[in-house]
């Protein structure tokens, strides 16, 4: 995979996601996405995990990070060399934020789940886990956490060189898996949207990855199995072939969202737009005099999703794959504004 490391700082940006599905994207059916991906297409790929829901994974619901901790599973079984750079705590809705610290440190979490301590322990770098906190005082439970972004920033300018050895940076960065859903317009808020943005910032293929039908969604560990193992071999197919190198030239990340599954149930794949209307919205509340309180939840009246939607193939019970733009220029679909602009 190094011609990929070294090529990627070379390419162009040319922004043509609208032949980003037929390019890297054959969507298999959904009894070839049981079968588990070739273990050759992964063997020795070098592969970033972040998310926004914080490295630690303590909670019992799985929110604030076990969806991580079963991708990273999921990659390392495939033969994938993995590494988590991830926010020290909580940074849900922070999209491509940063915290601005003049100076940050990581350390491991404070503790690993036990039923996956063990996971990647034979690959080279031994599945290291790494939570990057603010300031330059060690990691402790009240420590300020640094954003997504922030963390990608941090492992790919400097980190993952001076750790692990990877001076020309991982061949992809997968940030998820998400506690809910990141469709519609929420992708705007999304900390894990975020986190890959800043990976295809620095040159390096990024997809961001989540689990649940409703943003508000906590899944289940069936819900989190089928999206790793998805996009496990989403992955394999994009580093076989030229996929991953196109997601840059492109300027998009992908957008994996998986719904609310049953265990032993393999959601179909299907090639979807960001969605118009968003299901769940962030609102405020008068709740004292000059005080007002935050709520995130479902919009009223409630929304018809589009038909072709994220978000519609999620209530249908179908597994989401998209494309959002990296530099977000709009130009080419509202050249109708150049008329207003004044003399040119």
């Amino acid at each position: 995979m190094n011609w990929l490391r070294v090529r990627y700082r070379r390419v162009v940006v040319v922004v043509v996601p609208a032949l980003l599905a037929a390019v890297f994207l054959a969507l298999p059916s959904a009894d070839a996405a049981r079968k588990p991906p070739s273990r050759s297409a992964l063997e020795g790929a070098r592969i970033m995990l972040v998310n926004d829901d914080s490295v630690q994974a303590a909670k019992v619901n799985g929110a604030d990070g076990r969806g991580l901790y079963v991708l990273r599973a999921a990659l390392c079984r495939a033969g994938a060399d993995v590494v988590v750079v991830g926010p020290w705590g909580q940074q849900s809705g922070r999209s491509r934020a940063t915290a601005a610290s003049p100076q940050v440190r990581v350390a491991p979490p404070l503790g690993v789940p036990a039923r996956f301590a063990a996971d990647c322990s034979a690959a080279p770098s031994r599945g290291a886990v790494l939570g990057v906190c603010q300031g330059a005082d060690p990691c402790g439970p009240s420590s300020a956490s640094v954003t997504p972004a922030d963390a990608v920033d941090v492992a790919l300018s400097a980190l993952l060189g001076d750790r692990f050895g990877w001076s020309n940076g991982p061949d992809l960065v997968l940030s998820g898996i998400n506690s809910g859903a990141n469709t519609d317009l929420a992708v705007n808020l999304s900390g894990t949207v975020g986190a890959a943005v800043a990976a295809v910032e620095h040159r390096v293929p990024g997809i961001a990855v989540s689990a649940g039908t409703r943003a508000t969604s906590i899944p289940d560990d069936a819900s989190y199995e089928a999206a790793a193992d998805y996009t496990t071999g989403l992955v394999a197919r994009l580093l076989a072939g030229t996929g991953a190198e196109r997601l840059v030239r492109d300027s998009v990340i992908v957008n994996v969202n998986c719904p609310d599954v049953r265990a032993g149930v393999t959601p179909a794949p299907r090639w979807t737009a960001v969605g118009q209307v968003a299901l769940d919205r962030l609102s405020y509340a008068k709740s004292a005099a000059d005080i007002y309180q935050m709520s995130y939840g479902p919009a009223s009246p409630a929304p018809v999703p589009d038909a072709g939607s994220d978000t519609a193939a999620l209530l249908r019970g179908e597994l989401s794959v998209g494309a959002v733009s990296v530099n977000r220029d709009a130009s080419a679909d509202a050249r109708w504004l150049s008329a207003l602009i004044g003399n040119q």
